[in-house]
């Protein structure tokens, strides 16, 4: 196929002009393997915050490694891990709920964020549910913290440190990681990072620090797996393809094969919501969001996994196709919209420009 350069760039162009953001980069995997990135003012490997995309990259990811070699499952107990976890359902609560956000936490976490990050924990860990885990899909930060606690506590490493090794050092993912200022290992200059947002809650502007206010709290006890890693296009590029090859790279499998399947199917219909769950209508992966037409757009398959992340950044990768597209923006600066209907409505648009394109010339 012919790749739209001119088109998909005018839709950058369109969305600048529209105030949705300013500074973008654009990555796309095509079906034959080969990547192209676009940009919009700003240079292709400029580090943004990537906010909730850190659910998947790495946390869930390297969860879901973990279960593929037979080192945590979909069954086990949360309190195996957590025992400090008294919430209600405490003995019901397993890692397949983490995994599908099926815990009926009702807390936005930013209202937890002028709590110490002990009282932000003790608020998740004394949480009394409404509704029995697995009841229904319930999208939030919380399910991701406890993940990442979890896979501190099952390898003895921090999140920083288990992404680096089981992806970003692999991968050459140089940019990526917590803490792009201050690690001690290729940290970032502040030049190079994309401000995110003129914050009224800390009184300045935040660039190179954690935009998402409790993951900002959290920080002085571990990296969150909620929010809080960096990173650029051309290193997310680099993840995304490893998963749409099923955890293989070149010669090298860097993640287990069977990855991609977990990633791409319904765990809504799987052996284990059979067990843990009685949602009604849920679509959701094992860790990343499957099939969601608010922001991957209508032409794709039912198999598409993605991500989005509060600050302006998604991932939409379709594996029938064999085709992604990362985006990379400053949506959030100087200030946050009342919600993300903007920004989604851009991605689904350059989403469906992308993929459509795909299959027009197939």
């Amino acid at each position: 196929m012919k790749f739209k350069k001119d088109a998909l760039t005018d839709l950058l162009r369109q969305a600048e002009s529209q105030k949705v953001f300013d500074k973008a980069v654009v990555g796309f995997i095509l079906p034959d393997g080969t990547r192209e990135i676009l940009t919009l003012n700003t240079p292709e490997d400029t580090v943004f915050d990537i906010a909730s995309l850190t659910k998947v990259c790495p946390t869930s990811t390297l969860a879901l490694s973990y279960i593929l070699e037979g080192k945590l499952s979909v069954d086990t107990k949360v309190i195996e891990y957590i025992p400090e976890l008294q919430t209600n359902y405490r003995e019901d609560v397993r890692v397949f709920h983490l995994l599908t956000h099926s815990l009926d936490y009702r807390v936005p976490m930013k209202t937890l964020r002028t709590l110490s990050p002990e009282g932000i924990l003790n608020a998740l860990y004394t949480y009394q549910f409404e509704k029995k885990p697995g009841a229904d899909f319930n999208y939030g930060n919380p399910a991701s913290v406890l993940l990442g606690i979890i896979l501190q506590r099952l390898t003895g490493k921090d999140l920083q440190q288990q992404g680096r090794e089981r992806f970003f050092i692999p991968l050459g993912m140089t940019r990526s990681g917590w803490d792009p200022l201050n690690r001690d290992w290729n940290p970032i200059p502040k030049a190079e990072i994309s401000p995110t947002e003129i914050c009224s809650f800390r009184g300045r502007e935040i660039q190179g620090e954690i935009h998402d206010e409790s993951a900002w709290v959290l920080r002085k006890l571990f990296p969150v797996g909620s929010a809080g890693m960096f990173s650029c296009v051309p290193d997310l590029l680099k993840f995304v393809q490893m998963i749409l090859g099923d955890g293989k790279v070149g010669d090298v499998q860097v993640a287990p094969a069977g990855i991609l399947k977990m990633v791409s199917e319904n765990a809504f219909e799987g052996e284990a919501a059979s067990k843990y769950s009685d949602a009604k209508n849920a679509c959701t992966a094992l860790g990343w969001e499957l099939n969601s037409e608010k922001f991957m757009g209508t032409q794709i398959s039912p198999h598409t996994f993605g991500k989005t992340g509060f600050t302006g950044a998604s991932i939409v990768a379709d594996p029938e196709q064999g085709a992604a597209v990362v985006l990379l923006s400053n949506f959030t600066y100087p200030h946050r919209e009342a919600n993300a209907d903007r920004i989604h409505q851009f991605r689904a648009t350059l989403s469906d420009a992308f993929f459509g394109s795909l299959r027009s010339a197939s």
